[in-house]
């Protein structure tokens, strides 16, 4: 919420809520991949 500048929970909600399963999956392994990659460098 603080990040996206809402001013209140319930606008992060009703904007990020409807994102599909499949969505949130793909997301989570594009970010999974970018961590493993930063962790090998150091």
């Amino acid at each position: 919420m603080e990040i996206l500048g809402h001013s209140q929970i319930s606008i992060t909600m009703d904007v990020y809520t409807h994102v599909t399963s499949d969505t949130q999956r793909e997301a989570i392994s594009h970010m999974d991949r970018l961590l493993r990659r930063r962790l090998a460098r150091e």
